[in-house]
C-alpha cells in the first residue's frame, strides 16, 4: 500500500477535526462564559476522554492489531475479544454509575463548594459516561479496519463528535444555557452511538464476520488483556506527569495558562504528522512482520522517517522563529497581556524542540507493538517520564515554569534514544544512510530559511500568513527535489 497517501489522508482528517474542535470550544465559551456551567462540562467530559485516552485509542490497537495480523486476521479471536471487550465496558459503566459520585469529588473537590454544583456534575457525568461503552468499542472496530489498511473513515470519526457538539451549542439561540448542558451531555452519547453504528455498518458490508458471541477465556484473550493491561499503565504514566507539571507550575501566577496554549500549538504539528504517521505504521508493519518481511518493515520505516522530518523540520523552525508574532496575533486581545504573549512564546521555543524526537519515537515505538513487544515501549515511557518530573521539580527553582518545557525536550529525547536502543538489538530497524543525509539537509534548508525569516518585519496578522506562506512555498518543493535527488 502507500505509505504517503494514507499517512495524507489520515493527517487531513485530523487537521479537519482540530479545525472543528476550535470552533466548538470557541462557542462553548460564548455559550457557558468561563463559569459554573462551563466547569460542570468540562469536568464530565474530562471523565470518558480520560478513558478514550487509555483504553480506547492508541493502546488498545497497538496491541491488537499485531496479534490480529500475527493469526492471520482470525475470525474468532476477532470476535471472542470483541465480546470480551462489551462484558468489560458495560461492567466498568455500570460501576462507575453506582460510584459516580464518589469519582466526582475526587475528581473535582473544589465543586463541594458552590451548592449544587457537584450534584449537577454527578448528574452530566452520568448521562456522558455512556459514550466510553461505544467510543471504546468504536476504537475496536477501527483497529479491525486499520488492519485491512482501511484508514480515512476511521480518521473522520472524531469530526463527527465535534460536528454534532456544534450542532447542539447552536441551539442556544432557542433553549437556555441549563438545557444546552444537558442536549450536549446526551448529545456526546449519541455520537458514541452514531460512530459506532457507521463503523459497525462499514466492517458488516465488508464481510469481516465481526460479531458477538459467548465469551471464551483462551490463552490468546489472556495474552491480549495482560499487554492491554500494561499498555494502559504506560498510558497512565502520561497522564500522572502531565498532572504533575500542572501542579508544579501552579505555584507561578499565570504559568499553568501559559503552558496550556505553549502545548496546543506544539501538539498541532504533532497530531497532524506524528499520530498520522503511527496509526498507519502500526498496521502495515504488523502485517509485513506476520508475513516476516522485514525489507519491507525497514522500507517502511525509512520512507515514513523522510516524508515525516521534511514536514517536520519546517514546523520546528517556523514555530520557533515566529512563536510570539504567532501567540500576539492570535491571542493578545481583550485581557489577554504582552506579558503572557512572552511567556507563552519562550515556553514554546523550547518545547517545539522536541518534535522530531516524539516523531522518531512514534516509528519506533509502533516497530516494537507490531513486533509485540508491549513492555519495551511502556517501560521507556516510564523511565522517561520520572526524568521529566524530576527535571520539573528540581529546574523550577531556578527557571519557573520553563522546567516543564525542559523536562519534555530532555525526556523526549531520553525515550527516542532508548527506543531505538532496543530496536536495534533486536535488529528491529536499519536506518539508511541516504535518510539520515535526507534528514539532515531538511534540516539545514529549514534552518536557513529560518535565518531569513527571523529578519521579517511582522506588523499583523496578514503578514505572518504570507510569512509562512511564503516559507512553506519555498521550503516545501525545494525538500521533495532534495529527497529525490539523495
Amino acid at each position: 500500500m502507500s505509505l504517503g497517501k494514507h499517512i495524507f489522508g489520515v493527517s487531513v482528517m485530523t487537521g479537519i477535526s482540530r479545525v472543528f474542535g476550535f470552533v466548538r470550544d470557541l462557542l462553548v465559551a460564548h455559550v457557558f462564559g468561563a463559569g459554573r456551567l462551563s466547569d460542570v462540562f468540562l469536568a464530565a467530559f474530562k471523565l470518558p476522554n480520560l478513558f478514550r485516552d487509555l483504553l480506547g485509542e492508541g493502546a488498545l490497537s497497538s496491541i491488537f492489531i499485531p496479534m490480529y495480523t500475527d493469526r492471520n486476521k482470525d475470525e474468532y479471536f476477532a470476535k471472542n475479544v470483541f465480546s470480551w471487550l462489551m462484558v468489560i465496558l458495560l461492567f466498568i459503566a455500570i460501576l462507575f454509575e453506582i460510584f459516580m459520585p464518589i469519582v466526582v469529588w475526587i475528581l473535582a473537590p473544589g465543586f463541594a463548594d458552590d451548592p449544587g454544583k457537584m450534584q449537577l456534575t454527578v448528574v452530566i457525568s452520568r448521562i456522558m459516561f455512556w459514550y466510553v461503552v461505544f467510543i471504546c468499542a468504536s476504537a475496536f472496530l477501527s483497529a479491525i479496519l486499520n488492519a485491512f489498511s482501511r484508514f480515512l473513515l476511521v480518521a473522520f470519526m472524531p469530526v463527527l463528535l465535534n460536528v454534532m457538539l456544534i450542532g447542539a451549542l447552536l441551539l442556544a439561540a432557542w433553549f437556555a444555557p441549563m438545557t444546552i448542558l444537558y442536549i450536549m451531555a446526551v448529545t456526546v452519547v449519541l455520537a458514541g452511538i452514531l460512530q459506532f453504528a457507521i463503523l459497525w455498518g462499514r466492517i458488516r458490508r465488508h464481510h469481516f464476520g465481526l460479531r458477538l458471541i459467548r465469551p471464551r477465556w483462551t490463552p490468546e484473550i489472556k495474552s491480549m488483556f495482560k499487554r492491554l493491561g500494561i499498555g494502559i499503565v504506560g498510558n497512565g504514566f502520561y497522564q500522572i506527569t502531565t498532572i504533575v507539571g500542572t501542579l508544579v507550575a501552579s505555584f507561578q501566577s499565570g504559568a499553568v495558562s501559559w503552558l496550556y496554549y505553549s502545548d496546543r500549538m506544539i501538539q498541532l504539528p504533532n497530531a497532524l504528522i506524528a499520530l498520522a504517521v503511527g496509526t498507519v505504521l502500526i498496521s502495515s508493519m504488523s502485517n509485513a512482520m506476520a508475513q516476516k518481511n522485514m525489507a519491507s518493515v525497514y522500507r517502511q520505516q525509512n520512507i515514513s522517517m523522510r516524508q515525516s522530518m521534511m514536514l517536520i523540520m519546517p514546523c520546528v523552525v517556523g514555530l520557533f522563529v515566529l512563536a510570539e508574532p504567532i501567540i500576539q496575533y492570535l491571542f493578545e486581545y481583550g485581557a489577554w497581556t504582552h506579558e503572557s504573549t512572552h511567556a507563552v512564546a519562550m515556553a514554546m521555543m523550547i518545547q517545539v524542540l522536541v518534535l522530531p524526537a516524539m516523531m522518531i519515537s512514534q516509528i519506533y515505538s509502533k516497530t516494537l507493538y507490531a513486533s509485540q513487544d508491549v513492555r519495551t515501549p511502556v517501560t521507556t515511557s516510564i523511565i522517561s517520564l520520572i526524568v521529566a518530573i524530576l527535571i520539573y521539580v528540581g529546574a523550577f527553582h531556578f527557571v519557573g515554569y520553563l522546567a516543564i518545557p525542559i523536562g519534555v525536550v530532555a525526556s523526549g529525547y531520553l525515550k527516542n534514544y532508548l527506543l531505538r536502543r532496543a530496536c536495534r538489538k533486536r535488529d528491529l530497524i536499519r536506518t539508511e544512510s541516504r535518510t539520515r543525509r535526507a534528514i539532515a539537509a531538511f534540516g539545514a534548508l529549514a534552518a536557513a530559511l529560518g535565518v531569513v525569516l527571523w529578519f521579517v518585519p511582522i506588523t499583523n496578522i496578514w503578514v505572518l500568513f504570507a510569512a509562512i506562506g511564503g516559507f512553506a512555498i519555498v521550503y516545501l518543493p525545494t525538500a521533495y527535489l532534495l529527497d529525490k535527488k539523495i
